[in-house]
């Protein structure tokens, strides 16, 4: 059985403050850039943590430079690209510049364990030459454009990032094929020649109502196709009964409005799909697309409960703990902690007594998870029982919120 991974389209609403972004342009056109630590760096680290906060196994770097179009048409990485307004012109032959996307996706790799996968998202050629408008006599037209995009900006990329070992698999977006009534054919020509060179998986993720043109997606060269079936859920009577090669990334979880969606919602449709699909059809689950437009916290939980809605279709719903209170003969032999508090320092003490009132061992920090760790590496020498350490992590916890509160005086749970 393939149990999906949940994964992100790729845009997430996590922005640098904008006086950062000015002041490091600033700095970049006096040429002292290499000074100035990069803005979008935190914003990327910050996406990274929601992602594996919420459950998103396979993640990306939130895209939170730009949108889709303004990412791959910068004239600062590819030449021949100018900006008037939200308007991208070609006045000469495009050629990149230098790599696009790399250092971020190097950040990223290096921020989350090896256990981790990384799906970097591409705007495809067909996408990037139907936005810019040509205003120049070396393309006749658009697909002139889409075929130096592809060889000149979007393959060389795949090539950086698959060569520096860095993703697992590559994200082509095309929002353009289910909003035009004909797509052209040459397309298929473009995704032919990232196939013959592609050494990682290629995801295509398309937007809209893509049951018109779901045989001509089947027939495009890529490794799994990322479409929208929260929107559009009769899709899956349509992809269940075709055959193709492909496997399917279930688009789940709505990206344009701001409710949450109840687990059972999610549950539903993902149940759904895996019953018209089968089990080794579904590759991902994720949300139709971007989450740019959300609340950071909506799109966090959206994420949380999207990763909790997989967990109860193909794992089954979770078993309710049970309390368990110990018993005398359970209790650590050398003795116990002591939590407080100091408010006028907003610190947390512990203490380690033994059993005839000496403090063995005496802990203190701002931070309950630094105290966890300073004791988690002496366990053995004080011999404390898993136990014990689980309850200290629920007890600092309590306390560290504690500190938090004006109002909220900590008392640790000693006698149940």
């Amino acid at each position: 059985m393939r149990v999906p991974a949940t994964t992100t389209i790729g845009s997430y609403p996590v922005f640098p403050p904008p006086e950062d972004v000015e002041y490091e342009r600033k700095m970049r056109n006096h040429g002292i850039s290499d000074e100035i630590v990069d803005p979008y760096f935190w914003s990327i680290d910050e996406t990274v943590r929601d992602f594996a906060s919420s459950g998103i196994e396979i993640i990306s770097t939130g895209q939170t430079r730009g949108d889709l179009y303004s990412i791959f048409l910068d004239p600062r990485f590819v030449k021949g690209i100018s900006w008037n307004g939200a308007e991208a012109f070609v006045s000469e032959r495009v050629s990149r510049i230098s790599n696009l996307r790399l250092a971020d996706v190097r950040r990223v790799k290096g921020l989350v364990p090896d256990y981790m996968r990384i799906k970097e998202p591409i705007t495809d050629a067909y996408t990037l030459a139907r936005f810019a408008k040509i205003t120049t006599s070396c393309y006749k037209d658009v697909m002139e454009l889409a075929e130096d995009f592809n060889r000149q900006v979007v393959i060389p990329e795949i090539e950086d990032l698959q060569n520096d070992g860095s993703v697992s698999m590559v994200q082509l977006d095309s929002p353009n094929l289910a909003a035009e009534s004909s797509p052209p054919d040459f397309v298929g020509g473009l995704y032919d020649e990232i196939a013959s060179m592609a050494k990682i998986p290629i995801v295509l993720h398309a937007c809209g109502d893509t049951a018109r043109v779901f045989r001509l997606l089947t027939g495009l060269k890529v490794n799994t196709l990322s479409l929208d079936f929260y929107h559009y859920p009769r899709l899956l009577e349509q992809a269940s009964k075709k055959n193709y090669d492909q496997t399917i990334g279930l688009g789940a979880t709505d990206s344009q409005t701001p409710r949450v969606e109840q687990v059972e919602e999610v549950a539903s449709l993902i149940a759904k799909g895996r019953k018209l699909l089968g089990d080794d059809r579904i590759e991902f689950v994720h949300p139709h697309c971007g989450q740019r437009s959300l609340h950071r916290e909506t799109a966090f939980q959206k994420n949380a409960n999207l990763t909790m809605a997989r967990d109860d279709v193909y794992f089954g719903e979770a078993e309710e703990a049970k309390h368990h209170q110990l018993e005398r003969h359970e209790y650590d032999p050398r003795g116990y902690f002591l939590v407080t508090v100091r408010r006028e320092s907003k610190e947390i003490f512990v203490t380690f007594y033994s059993y005839d009132r000496m403090a063995v061992r005496r802990y203190r920090s701002r931070e309950a998870e630094r105290i966890l760790q300073a004791i988690n590496n002496e366990v053995d020498k004080l011999g404390i029982s898993r136990r014990h350490l689980s309850y200290l992590t629920l007890e600092l916890g309590r306390a560290e919120a504690s500190l938090e509160s004006p109002t909220l005086t900590y008392r640790q749970r000693t006698i149940e």
